[in-house]
């Protein structure tokens, strides 16, 4: 704006590219101002400043103009030699009424230009309408994303044979192999770290120089918008007239995805304050009915990270709601979290597996799984709830899950004793995460317990012998006493299962018959398990496998 609050139209860089077509354009302003107003210099210069730009035929009104701290055109058809004072200089072409009125035009078209963009920003329109009529000013190809990468406009007017850019219009959407080439060249990068214009000359994707500008909330992206220099490559020019398209952008970045809600699901806020646990009884039934969630049902909450710069957050986001549908997803500091109801009766005991889900044999595990997979990520599970009001604890128990398979040694054994080798439950976990809440001289305590004290004599006397007892042992009492069943996961005759037992109830004077210490000493083998790593354990792979 001008200090008397005008509109500033367009900037020299235009100006110098659209006076072009008039004569040999010669600049000698190394800033680039901004034009408010073209007057045709008339004795004296009483215009704003900077934002008034003269047009003269002589270097004496040149002069005049600059003194009075006006920008000057210098035009002479006649002369080659630019004009000192002169911000830019029209030589052997045309007439300075010519240029003056070129000059008119330019600042009406661009002013015109603004004050569309502004009524359709007021009116309520989509992004789709606002590069419609921009697509004159852009020459280039322009597209503009959502945060999961998926195409929201495009410039139907101007062609483009990038194959990128061909695939996405096509598809839609940025497929996986292009969000590969952003990730192997770190552009996610460039667009979440640089907050102006950000260019890109290398080629290495597209094939063409790039202009990007990416818009953020407060967590993470909201809208990309990218222009390929297919048809003209003028940067200076295009960067200024694609900063003025970007500026109305902002906008719709602001509207359509604000702080609070930066994937625009409709059922965001609810989860969010249900997961804080702020909301009461009565609010949730309130509100679950408007997030479209039943309050009672088959829950469980599943927790996953994206991780430094492996995928961009709302991209992920947006393909674990499409694969986990109709179940809820959000984000939550660059988590993605899924609240899944999909479970149509009590039995799914192991949240979201059984082939009674609504998706036709085809659970929410399953599905996830195989993102998971795809995307080399993990994820946390919740225990499964009934209450919807209790999905604060389920997200804390899946959050804690994620965290506990990050340790090498857990998150192994977890892949060998799950169904699923990129979803670890808390369940799996419960052991671990106590441990993790004890004193420093949790193993200390645990083996003071008759059954921790146990257990440590065997693995010693296992140690000395070169014996398999303390695995033997484990799997008698995973396996509930089952001689085939043992028999089959140790590796040895059924006949053999019997006289092991015996002998170890002989060496260590117990009874596996008394319910009291197989319960014992399955749960020591658990804590076991959550206090000594297992690096330093020998021969537990089997066993574990059916804890």
């Amino acid at each position: 704006m001008s200090p008397e609050g005008k509109s500033l139209s367009f900037t020299l860089n235009i100006a110098e590219r659209e006076l072009e077509p008039f004569g040999r354009v010669v600049r000698a302003c190394e800033g680039n101002p901004r034009i408010g107003e073209v007057r045709h210099f008339l004795n004296a210069a009483t215009g704003d400043g900077l934002a008034t730009v003269y047009v003269c035929d002589s270097a004496a009104d040149v002069m005049a103009a600059h003194q009075a701290g006006c920008l000057a055109v210098y035009v002479d058809p006649g002369s080659d030699e630019p004009a000192p004072g002169a911000v830019l200089s029209v030589l052997g072409g045309e007439e300075a009424s010519i240029v003056f009125d070129a000059l008119l035009d330019v600042a009406h078209r661009f002013s015109e230009w603004e004050r569309s963009m502004d009524m359709l920003r007021l009116s309520g329109s989509t992004l789709q309408e606002l590069l419609d009529i921009s697509a004159p000013f852009l020459l280039n190809h322009v597209v503009v994303l959502d945060p999961a990468l998926k195409l929201i406009a495009y410039t139907k007017a101007v062609p483009c044979d990038d194959p990128i850019t061909v695939e996405l219009i096509e598809h839609g959407y940025h497929t996986e192999g292009n969000i590969s080439k952003f990730k192997l060249h770190r552009r996610f990068k460039s667009w979440a770290e640089d907050e102006g214009l950000v260019i890109n000359d290398t080629r290495t994707i597209c094939k063409y120089t790039t202009i990007v500008k990416s818009f953020k909330s407060r967590t993470s992206f909201s809208l990309i918008a990218v222009m390929m220099c297919n048809v003209s490559d003028d940067i200076d020019y295009l960067a200024d007239v694609f900063g003025m398209f970007a500026e109305r952008v902002s906008y719709y970045a602001q509207r359509d995805y604000p702080d609070d809600k930066p994937a625009g699901i409709v059922a965001d806020t609810f989860l969010k304050d249900l997961i804080c646990g702020s909301l009461d009884e009565a609010a949730v039934e309130e509100r679950s009915r408007f997030a479209g969630i039943p309050e009672t049902g088959v829950f469980c909450v599943f927790y996953l990270e994206a991780g430094d710069e492996a995928m961009p957050s709302p991209r992920l986001l947006s393909d674990v709601s499409l694969a986990v549908a109709p179940a809820k997803t959000l984000l939550v500091d660059d988590a993605v979290v899924v609240l899944c109801f999909n479970c149509v009766h009590d039995s799914c005991a192991t949240c979201a597996s059984c082939s009674g889900c609504s998706r036709i044999h085809t659970s929410s595990s399953k599905r996830l799984q195989g993102l998971l997979e795809k995307y080399g990520l993990t994820c946390g599970r919740s225990s499964h709830f009934t209450q919807l009001a209790q999905a604060k604890t389920a997200y804390m128990q899946a959050r804690e899950a994620h965290a506990l398979s990050k340790r090498e040694s857990l998150r192994k054994r977890g892949q060998a004793m799950n169904a699923w080798s990129c979803i670890f439950p808390f369940d799996d976990y419960t052991a671990e995460y106590l441990v993790g809440q004890m004193p420093e001289h949790a193993g200390e305590l645990l083996s003071l317990t008759r059954a921790g004290a146990l257990l440590e004599a065997i693995e010693r006397q296992d140690a000395q012998s070169h014996m398999n007892n303390y695995e033997f042992l484990h799997a008698y009492l995973v396996y509930e006493r089952r001689t085939a069943t043992v028999a089959e996961q140790m590796h040895m005759h059924r006949n053999n299962v019997g006289y092991r037992i015996r002998r170890i109830e002989e060496l260590f004077g117990i009874d596996v018959a008394d319910a009291r210490l197989r319960q014992d000493l399955l749960l020591a083998y658990r804590l076991r398990n959550a206090v000594v790593p297992n690096a330093q354990r020998q021969g537990r792979t089997n066993v574990e496998q059916a804890q």
